[in-house]
């Protein structure tokens, strides 16, 4: 594609979304047009705090008005839910409070496992709340708890199209089981929202219902199969909020940090001072749904440590962001993002680029500030982080200075059109690098998705083949699902923020899927899905082509179970080295890394098959069990086995194993690849939390211990012991050891 046709297409997509957003730059935020959200709940003021102790005794509770009606979106749609559930909604000027009963007429087979903050809580019964604050039908607070008390929250952007489950606020849960089921008390302040404070201001508000050992799922409003309780455009009302606070504008939160690190080898050793300070946020609130945040000397010694993977493919892998500074409000910043063969092989924006190489080796961050909310109807997100030069192994990382800007704006009923602007500069050189873009998602008729996007990167010495395009047809509800998408990337798009899986490429993805619901006590649900992608370069010469079919079985028990064959070809342009070994070449310890087993350039065609059974979370030992035989890969045999399980030995105690075995045989040569990643959670209560990880990968020969012990001594507020220690096992880096043991503490300071 020409430079100038590029720029008429950006264009005019952008004149159609100023277009959209002036013309209906209310739609659907006022009326809610297009939903099914007809119930309403009226809050109830109360003049005193409420006393959180899991029990709804105090007369305020009593005096509350009682809201009922959950009804069951699986194992029956539309029916009522199999056991009797009322709240409740009271607030003061500084915090709303919800109050849950849920009857049971088996409250001793109610599930309450898990202690430990953020966990997902599948395993028990629940109860979960979403509260859109703006009545925007598009994005949300998640709040849930167990009959434990144990807190999950995540922020809801765009209905689901991204859930942050690593957002964190101040906010309380008590929870206690009865003779007749179980409750639960949630205070959340009005200062961890972001929230408008004009009185009678209306937010979207529904409740889920989990009852663990029926696989029963009943919701106060939304309900109907083909949504979940992300979507926010079919949630209730919640109103009468008058007169509140959101009082928090300033949030101040620094750290200090303590400890050492020490690494040593067959040569020596050397003992390093690990000790800090620095401020982890400083969170300021120009308006009620305006917020900037500062960062400075940021540190992430308590983040939880990558799983431990091989690669078996040409591709780079793909890790998740896991520190929580970049992880708040993140959703603002997921755009370009695509998936093929169930793994990520776009996504522009990436924060692990940002202080972290590409081997996952810590950069320092000087500093970073964040500005994230809505303005004038606009969502707007802009971040600036600047890095400090690092020595990391035989490579001299320069400082460098990382820009992000995202404006969306929401248009008719659940639709947005944006802008983004990625920079990345290094000090001391003229290298840059710019990505810049629109994108829109519409959504018509509740189920139809039309979603495109278009970028252009700019970097010293190129002025053509620069530019990226996706798009997306999806029509997707519970029977039905038909998507066709597609993702263009040119040979020179550079992107220094973001995972790039491949450039010069030009992928087309086709996929149907029919999922009936049989008469049966056995059966819940089936799905079977055809889908082909077909890879070329940016001249149609087909690169890779993967057809797929994949019939699931999901049992009424909560067990699901699928037996998937593929038929793949690859072209190979050029050599590809699937492992390497390190060799020592001078008595001194220098090393390099040779090639143990290289594929050859050509054609390759094979088929494999995916059996994979899922049990039911709820059970005492449940997990995955997985294996996939791959005769003919890249002219050889693999066969890949996923054994998961895990082993639920008291609401204090849970075991979880990775083990994951590769079983190689190419020609001449052949090994077996062995991968654990095996954790225990121990947790004294729900403030008292430990997590021990023991890692080992012997294609890396490498051994390692993770244990962390995180101490909530009030909301908001940690104290972390951490403890990392990894060996290399073979007789290249004999005897070379990692240790670090680092204390952390935050204090927050609000004003």
């Amino acid at each position: 594609m020409r430079f100038s046709t590029f720029i008429w297409r950006v264009a005019w997509l952008g004149i159609a979304g100023f277009l959209a957003a002036t013309v209906f730059p209310a739609y659907g935020q006022q009326n809610g047009s297009g939903t099914h959200g007809v119930k309403t709940v009226h809050a109830a003021r109360a003049e005193l705090a409420v006393t959180l102790d899991g029990s709804l005794d105090e007369p305020a509770w009593q005096d509350a008005p009682v809201l009922l009606g959950f009804i069951q979106k699986d194992p029956q749609e539309g029916q009522p839910s199999s056991e009797r559930t009322e709240f409740r909604v009271l607030y003061t000027a500084t915090t709303l409070y919800i109050g849950v009963i849920c009857y049971d007429s088996s409250p001793g087979e109610i599930l309450a496992t898990e202690r430990r903050r953020d966990d997902s809580l599948q395993n028990d019964d629940t109860i979960t709340l979403v509260l859109d604050t703006f009545h925007d039908h598009r994005n949300a607070f998640l709040f849930r708890t167990n009959p434990l008390g144990t807190q999950y929250d995540a922020l809801i952007t765009d209905e689901g199209n991204t859930v942050n489950a690593n957002w964190d606020e101040k906010w309380e849960a008590a929870s206690g089981i009865t003779p007749g089921g179980w409750m639960t008390e949630i205070a959340i302040p009005f200062k961890s929202l972001r929230l408008s404070e004009e009185n009678g201001h209306s937010w979207g508000l529904d409740l889920e219902r989990i009852i663990r050992r029926k696989n029963e799922s009943s919701y106060w409003n939304n309900f109907r199969r083909g949504f979940s309780l992300e979507s926010l455009s079919q949630a209730g009302h919640l109103d009468g909020l008058e007169n509140i606070e959101s009082g928090l504008r300033l949030r101040v939160k620094p750290y200090l940090l303590g400890g050492f690190s020490r690494s040593s080898n067959q040569f020596g050793s050397d003992l390093d001072n690990a000790s800090d300070v620095g401020v982890e946020v400083l969170k300021y609130r120009i308006t009620p749904s305006l917020t900037a945040d500062v960062t400075w000397n940021t540190d992430f010694a308590q983040t939880e440590v990558d799983d431990q993977e091989v690669n078996l493919d040409r591709f780079p892998l793909f890790f998740p962001e896991k520190r929580e500074f970049f992880l708040e409000g993140a959703g603002i910043y997921e755009f370009g993002l695509t998936r093929s063969e169930g793994i990520t092989d776009m996504k522009l924006f990436h924060s692990r680029t940002i202080g972290l190489t590409p081997d996952r080796l810590p950069v320092p961050i000087r500093a970073g500030a964040r500005l994230t909310g809505n303005l004038q109807g606009f969502t707007l997100g802009i971040m600036n982080v600047q890095t400090d030069s690092q020595k990391v192994e035989d490579t001299q990382i320069p400082a460098s200075n990382y820009g992000v800007v995202r404006i969306k704006r929401n248009v008719l009923a659940r639709s947005t059109v944006g802008f983004f602007l990625l920079n990345r500069e290094s000090g001391g050189s003229k290298d840059f690098n710019r990505v810049y873009g629109v994108d829109a998602n519409f959504v018509f008729y509740r189920y139809l998705t039309v979603a495109g996007l278009w970028g252009k990167s700019a970097q010293p010495g190129v002025i053509d083949q620069d530019w990226v395009s996706s798009g997306m047809l999806k029509w997707e509800s519970d029977f039905l699902m038909a998507d066709v998408d597609y993702a263009f990337i040119e040979p020179n798009f550079r992107d220094d923020l973001g995972f790039i899986n491949r450039t010069n490429t030009r992928r087309i993805t086709s996929a149907f899927s029919i999922r009936p619901r049989p008469n049966s006590n056995l059966i819940r649900q089936i799905s079977i899905e055809p889908r082909v992608d077909y890879v070329t370069d940016n001249n149609w010469k087909l690169q890779t082509r993967i057809m797929h079919f994949t019939p699931r079985i999901f049992f009424q028990s909560g067990d699901m179970f699928f037996i998937a064959p593929h038929r793949r070809f690859e072209r190979l342009q050029r050599p590809n080295t699937l492992r390497r070994k390190v060799v020592e070449v001078t008595p001194e310890g220098e090393r390099r890394r040779e090639a143990l087993l290289t594929i050859p350039p050509g054609d390759y065609s094979w088929t494999y098959l995916n059996i994979t059974y899922n049990a039911n979370p709820a059970r005492r030992l449940s997990g995955t069990l997985g294996i996939k035989p791959s005769p003919g890969y890249y002219g050889g045999d693999l066969t890949e086995w996923n054994i998961s399980p895990v082993l639920k030995l008291s609401d204090n105690l849970s075991v979880g194993v990775d083990y994951k075995i590769n079983q190689f045989d190419f020609d001449k040569v052949a090994f077996t690849d062995h991968v654990v990643n095996f954790k225990v959670n121990y947790n004294f209560s729900n403030d008292w939390l430990t997590t021990t990880t023991f890692q080992y990968n012997n294609s890396d020969s490498f051994a390692g211990l993770n244990f962390r012990l995180n101490y909530i001594f009030r909301p908001g507020d940690d104290f972390f012991l951490v403890y990392n220690e990894g060996h290399r096992l073979d007789d290249v880096f004999r005897d070379q050891k990692d240790r670090s043991l680092q204390v952390k503490l935050t204090y927050s300071f609000d004003y």
